[in-house]
């Protein structure tokens, strides 16, 4: 009896053992794992986040020495909800490209980064295996980040080229793509006062000719009473070759397939000659900023319209740069800019718009081939998230029932208060910096004709201004993309990155007469010869 309670106290102390061993495995467990946290639009994440994860990364357009992971309210939103910590290269444009292709090139990269893609560039990285290759199941993993891969054009087709996914390429447009081949943003922002000032007909569109008389006028009468300040028409070095001659030559800083089916290299075609004319006409008139060689893309060339002693200036025209114009243009000028500003699309003499598309993207995001796997899946899953509605829609405006909130019937309504901004500087959260941190693979483009923030004026402009390219262009004037070129790469072929804008300048500011100009046009030409001949000559041996 005295053996048997002794078996009886030594099993129930081995119960109460078990049991309580089982209860602290089980609390252990439990806290191991992270709060259960709900995502907007019931999206679920595809991993355990219990674990923080570190996630270096780098990119433009963000802010040096931010903290993106507690620096604001959005940021501190992501961090907790992903349980990510983000360390943040900052890159300026002047600087992207090429640090990029150091890092990259020396296996030095951090887990993410969003490059600029160059086909040569892209397709030696991926032979050498400097980019992760993303799994093959990763398009049923991660499905929205797949839809909007889907749209792109690029990914499909380099998926082909190089038989599995290197890269996520960023779309410009989604539900409201508005056309294909892709429309790009460059317009013609003048004076409408001005112009009615000087008789100058006002239209959607104007062929370059017609730009050209517009500057003769505003440099003859002098509407604004600016005297020796007047500058009828301004723009960069790259963005003055865009109005003047990417507007008459379709192919005329690249090669292209003629209608006979030969390549041909546009830089020595006719319609390049005349856009070089157009533009050494405007310079030589005195209606081209006589500076505008010194100036640079972000910074000089557009103060001097918002300003307002400009009468013209090309320039990219989304709807938030719209606004932000309008808004400068009133602050310095103090006149209403509805009255006083419009913006047009240039055409080529031949009353056509000319462009190549620019494909329905902007950027890629890839990944390093060292990153661990938890890191690598914890970042897909806040593109996948990004790449949802409601995800896009706060990378967009902000907090759901913060800043914003979604109507019945679909449509978003701002709440914030009137004259604050998100991600301009000093803005509300420096964090969303138009998503580029934050896994964001559609880009602003496809929102911005829904965002209530921005007017519906702008949004109206900035829709016009796409279907009026679209209106006033025909198949061979806005041509699709030729993949075979595109993916076409030979050590030939790399000799031959001109850059354009910079060789046309030169041709301009070094000719004395329009003669001169074909003169100087054929010098260039021939002196490239030697590069250019082989390349033809290996497209022209495509099969």
């Amino acid at each position: 009896m005295k053996q048997f309670k002794k078996i009886m106290t030594t099993a129930v102390l081995a119960a109460l053992i078990l049991g309580a061993a089982g209860c602290k495995a089980k609390e252990a467990s439990q806290a191991s794992q992270a709060p259960v946290i709900e995502f907007p639009g019931g999206w679920k994440p595809t991993t355990d986040y219990s674990k923080q994860v570190t996630i270096s990364t780098a990119a433009v357009l963000s802010i040096d020495g931010y903290d993106y992971s507690n620096g604001d309210d959005f940021a501190k939103w992501y961090s907790d909800h992903f349980n990510t910590r983000l360390e943040v290269t900052a890159l300026g444009f002047e600087n992207w490209a090429e640090r990029l292709r150091i890092w990259i090139s020396s296996g030095d990269m951090p887990d993410v980064v969003v490059f600029d893609y160059a086909h040569p560039d892209v397709a030696s990285w991926v032979e050498q295996g400097l980019l992760k290759k993303l799994p093959d199941n990763w398009k049923q993993r991660w499905p929205n980040a797949a839809r909007v891969f889907g749209v792109t054009g690029l990914g499909p087709q380099m998926d082909k080229v190089f038989g599995g996914t290197y890269f996520l390429p960023r779309s410009r447009f989604d539900k409201n793509l508005p056309h294909d081949p892709v429309p790009n943003h460059n317009s013609f922002y003048m004076r409408k006062d001005w112009a009615q000032a000087v008789g100058f007909p006002l239209k959607d569109s104007l062929t370059i000719p017609e730009i050209i008389e517009y500057g003769k006028l505003i440099k003859k009468h002098d509407p604004g009473n600016l005297g020796a300040k007047l500058i009828p028409i301004t723009g960069s070095p790259d963005n003055m070759v865009s109005l003047f001659i990417d507007r008459v030559s379709t192919h005329g800083r690249s090669f292209y397939k003629d209608k006979d089916g030969v390549y041909k290299w546009g830089a020595e075609s006719p319609d390049t000659l005349k856009g070089l004319k157009y533009f050494y006409e405007a310079y030589e008139a005195g209606v081209a900023n006589p500076e505008f060689y010194t100036l640079t893309f972000f910074d000089d060339y557009p103060q001097v319209f918002i300003a307002g002693i400009a009468g013209g200036l090309h320039t990219f025209a989304p709807s938030g740069q719209l606004q932000q114009a309008w808004s400068r243009f009133q602050a310095n000028v103090g006149l209403d800019p509805e009255e006083s500003l419009a913006v047009v699309t240039p055409l080529g003499d031949d009353g056509y718009y000319h462009q190549e598309d620019i494909i329905n993207f902007w950027g890629c995001l890839a990944f390093s081939p060292q990153i661990k796997d938890e890191v690598f899946e914890r970042y897909m899953d806040m593109v996948d998230f990004g790449c949802t509605e409601r995800g896009y829609a706060m990378l967009n405006m902000g907090l759901e029932g913060i800043d914003w909130k979604q109507e019945a019937d679909g449509s978003y309504t701002s709440l914030l208060p009137e004259g604050v901004q998100l991600q301009s500087e000093g803005g509300k959260y420096p964090s969303v910096s138009d998503g580029y941190v934050l896994g964001q693979i559609k880009l602003y483009d496809d929102f911005s004709f829904e965002i209530p923030t921005t007017p519906k004026l702008f949004r109206d402009i900035s829709w016009r201004l796409y279907k009026d390219r679209c209106d006033t262009s025909t198949a061979d004037t806005f041509s699709p993309t030729d993949w075979d070129l595109y993916c076409f790469d030979s050590p030939s072929r790399r000799k031959t990155m001109f850059d354009y804008a910079s060789a046309y300048a030169n041709i301009i500011t070094s000719s004395r007469s329009a003669a001169d100009v074909e003169v100087q046009w054929k010098k260039w030409i021939d002196s490239n010869r030697s590069l250019v001949d082989p390349v033809l000559k290996e497209l022209n041996s495509l099969k």
